[in-house]
């Protein structure tokens, strides 16, 4: 039976659908509490376990439906676990597959789903952080008790010598860490049953090893020197996170605490090793980082793993350069509205696996930034040219046509390269920049790449200023109009004037329609920024009638858009 169903004569039993909130949290935490009991060591019945966990799930519900993101609150219920002796590993699993399964089910409260799904999985993850931390120092803890025990064993008086010994016999075989005794020269003499289940192999195996035979890989290069300061006596214990093979090829990793116990002349006699088994937290925060920093879709890196890395790349010193180039396709959306964003997907796995076949020298990573944009990084002494031969194989790599249901469709793209020194810019800096390269180059036809420009960087960026300004700028009055006089050329005589109209900027100055007349085309403000110079003019116009006492109708030419 799996750790989130419960039996009843062999079978599953569903019950019905709660109906109030409180209900609901109350199934959740029967769940949770079914999951849980099997695997807990406690004097507590089930109902007594769902009562201590139910406050636990009301506060999970309160993080998962809050405003704002807590992760203290998850890491305060991975903690109460551990107080409520929820200590086996399992305990810790079946409690993050509850929350995955049921906290959005059962606490949602018809909220947006994603967004929840999203909180839940940071929930979980806070909980596992919360779990760990409270566990680490509930074992430091035992380990700070044990070897006070071994430590007073040293100094007890002959007569006290066996009861002293049968309690540290206690402690020692009876403990949930792994506690292993070695002489100075690194003989392994005793261990416990539980170092023996944590490496898997017969206790002759392990007794029969040294402790510098223990090596591995993955060491720290401070590992082996601290245990050499220990036994030398210049120091008595340190604390490490360190990796062991086991006899089937596996790997173990501990949180390892190694103390040096001294005769009753205080002079150095054996070392004492404490071993907590991390290797199911380790793995679980690999794959919960995992999923935090790739794209679900493609597998590639995603925004925040490509930012780190960008941001790594940026502050590398100086003499260090890179190269950026920034990719949308073109007219994907077209895909998406004709054939479905199933398709549209398909595609985009298909590109991100060519994009991945460009960047395989060391130093190079691809990542997709999200809808059909992706970008590839570059390093090393010259990226000038790099940066151009990486764009010249994606714009390649692309030519080919893509077969999705049946369907040959062309795959095109623009992209924008950035390429400079570290150091010089931020990394939000440099992915604008690319951007607006990648814009530039599909404004000029796509399927093609441009090099950033710093000019058309900041003709660009003032360009988005003036578009964002324009709506407040006609509600507070920057705009009039010039009026051109149109004379006759017989008599000299004024039969009319030209509307102009003209934007007063209050960091640019007067600007020109060209300036602004194409933004507010494309944005729209175009038409109620024709009608207000219409409304001017023949404004204008009747003034200028009532003045001159003229009977004559006075021409007055308004430039006007298509739109």
């Amino acid at each position: 039976m799996g750790p989130l169903g419960f039996r009843r004569s062999g079978a599953y039993v569903v019950t019905a659908e709660p109906d109030g909130p409180e209900d609901r949290l109350r199934r959740f935490a029967t769940i949770w509490s079914r999951a849980v009991y099997p695997v807990t060591s406690t004097s507590l019945t089930r109902p007594e376990l769902e009562e201590r966990l139910l406050p636990l799930a009301r506060r999970l519900r309160g993080a998962l439906l809050a405003r704002g993101f807590d992760a203290e609150t998850g890491k305060e219920v991975g903690a109460a676990l551990v107080d409520a002796h929820c200590t086996d590993p399992d305990a810790l699993s079946h409690s993050l597959d509850c929350v995955d399964a049921y906290l959005v089910l059962y606490c949602g409260e018809d909220g947006p789903q994603e967004g929840l799904r999203v909180r839940a999985s940071r929930l979980q993850h806070a909980m596992a952080a919360g779990f760990a931390r409270a566990l680490r120092e509930r074992t430091l803890a035992e380990q700070e008790a044990i070897s006070q025990a071994a430590l007073r064993a040293q100094g007890v008086v002959a007569q006290a010598l066996h009861a002293s010994e049968a309690r540290f016999r206690a402690v020692f075989e009876g403990a949930a860490i792994g506690i292993g005794i070695a002489d100075l020269d690194g003989n392994v003499l005793q261990i416990n049953g539980a170092l023996l289940r944590m490496f898997g192999g017969s206790e002759q195996t392990l007794r029969g090893r040294r402790v510098q035979d223990l090596t591995h890989p993955e060491d720290a290069p401070q590992t082996w020197k601290l245990y050499d300061e220990l036994v030398r006596g210049e120091r008595e214990h340190y604390h490490t996170e360190k990796a062991f093979s086991r006899p089937d090829g596996t790997v173990l990793w501990t949180n390892l605490t190694v103390s040096l116990l001294r005769d009753a002349d205080g002079e150095p006699q054996y070392t004492l090793a404490l071993m907590e088994d991390t290797t199911e937290r380790r793995l679980l925060n690999l794959r919960l980082r995992y999923e935090a920093t790739h794209d679900a879709l493609t597998g590639l890196p995603n925004r925040t793993l490509f930012f780190e890395r960008l941001e790594k790349v940026l502050g590398a010193g100086e003499g260090k350069r890179f190269g950026l180039c920034y990719l949308d396709l073109d007219g994907f959306k077209t895909i998406n509205d004709s054939l479905g964003h199933a398709a549209g997907d398909r595609l985009l796995v298909e590109v991100a696996d060519r994009l991945q076949s460009c960047a395989t020298a060391p130093g190079e990573m691809v990542a997709r930034l999200g809808g059909d944009e992706f970008v590839a990084l570059t390093t090393g002494p010259d990226t000038r040219h790099e940066v151009d031969e990486l764009a010249a194989r994606i714009m390649n790599v692309l030519v080919a046509p893509v077969s999705i249901d049946g369907r040959e469709l062309t795959v095109r793209g623009s992209i924008g390269i950035v390429e400079g020194p570290a150091g010089e810019r931020s990394a939000a800096e440099v992915l604008r920049s690319a951007d607006i390269t990648m814009y530039r180059a599909k404004s000029a036809g796509g399927n093609r790449f441009e090099l950033a420009d710093p000019e058309a960087d900041a003709r660009a960026i003032t360009r988005h200023g003036l578009t964002t300004a324009l709506p407040a700028a006609l509600e507070r009055g920057e705009f009039f109009i010039e009026y051109q006089p149109l004379v006759h050329l017989g008599d000299g005589s004024v039969r009319g004037a030209e509307a102009l109209v003209r934007w007063l900027h209050p960091q640019h100055g007067v600007l020109g329609p060209d300036r602004f007349i194409p933004l507010a085309e494309h944005t729209g403000l175009i038409v109620p920024l024709g009608r207000w110079v219409m409304e001017e003019s023949v404004r204008q116009a009747g003034e200028w009638r009532e003045r001159t006492g003229d009977t004559d109708p006075l021409r007055i030419n308004v430039n006007l858009s298509p739109c």
